[in-house]
């Protein structure tokens, strides 16, 4: 007699196994792919992210710097501080001085008075990576730098923004020309050969070309490229930089890698600096993304 009781054949069981794990490859394929891309994306769009906090805050620093409080020079608790010297410390760019991994980033040092009683100095500058062959660009900033006590850091090799590969800032007059050198001391190479130390005759007094050139300051550029923290890309390829107008901007080949690079761009009106200037009808608001890399 037959029995009621059914079952699965050894076929339909191996049928089904067999299905089975092909929807369970394709399931962890497919986070994997997934959960890769997702990294990828969010390198990406943190990087967008710090650049422009980053560079809104550099923007708000470079239309300050050279700004003096109506009071400051009356009232201050700095030594020496004059219509002459405080001019010394307004703005100054060295070309390639603490240039990175690659040699070629820039130096920027700037000053501004907020009260009668305050003057803030910052520089920012590249820095390594204790771990690693990676550099970030750090912030220095001092309250009252030249008081007779010292002036208190408040700032001291903090970390700006990650995975610099290179920061350039580009000084041009009115005309759009570029402007060098701007640079009181401890400059670079580029300002150094064009006659950075030679004394001329302004208004304020004898003054060396590079304090004399801050008052032609009308426009600062600035050419940030970040790098991924970590790998992105499946594929490596080179990445060729070129940041501003040569000599004075960068030129940059990296070997094949398979890291993400962006690189981002800022124009800003230095208002305080050009006061005697018609201000632009391009004040140089808003942050562009100029190059991606390796996509």
């Amino acid at each position: 007699m037959r029995s009621k009781n059914s079952g699965f054949t050894l076929a339909e069981v191996l049928v089904a196994t067999v299905i089975g794990v092909i929807s369970i490859a394709a399931a962890f394929a497919s986070y994997g792919y997934f959960n890769k891309s997702y990294k990828s994306i969010s390198q990406k769009a943190n990087i967008n992210n710090t650049a422009r906090e980053s560079l809104s805050i550099l923007t708000k620093e470079l239309r300050l710097a050279g700004y003096v409080d109506p009071n400051y020079l009356a009232n201050s608790p700095e030594s020496n501080r004059t219509e002459r010297t405080v001019r010394m410390d307004f703005l100054s760019v060295s070309s390639k001085r603490f240039g990175g991994k690659y040699g070629q980033s820039d130096y920027l040092q700037l000053w501004y008075s907020n009260s009668a009683k305050e003057s803030h100095y910052i520089v920012y500058m590249l820095q390594k990576y204790q771990d690693s062959g990676d550099y970030y660009l750090a912030k220095y900033a001092t309250l009252n730098r030249h008081h007779p006590q010292g002036g208190n850091m408040y700032m001291r090799n903090e970390l700006f923004i990650p995975y610099v590969e290179d920061f350039q800032v580009i000084l041009k007059d009115k005309e759009g020309k570029i402007l060098v050198p701007v640079c009181d001391s401890g400059c670079g190479s580029v300002e150094n050969s064009q006659g950075r130390g030679t004394l001329v005759n302004t208004k304020y007094g004898q003054l060396t070309r590079g304090q004399a050139n801050v008052d032609l300051v009308h426009t600062a550029e600035i050419y940030l490229t970040l790098r991924s923290p970590k790998e992105v890309y499946n594929k490596a390829k080179p990445t060729k930089i070129i940041n501003g107008e040569a000599p004075h901007g960068s030129n940059i080949n990296i070997p094949a890698d398979k890291y993400h690079r962006e690189t981002f761009f800022v124009s800003v009106h230095t208002r305080n600096l050009a006061k005697h200037v018609a201000i632009s009808e391009q004040t140089g608001t808003s942050i562009g993304q100029k190059s991606s890399y390796n996509k």
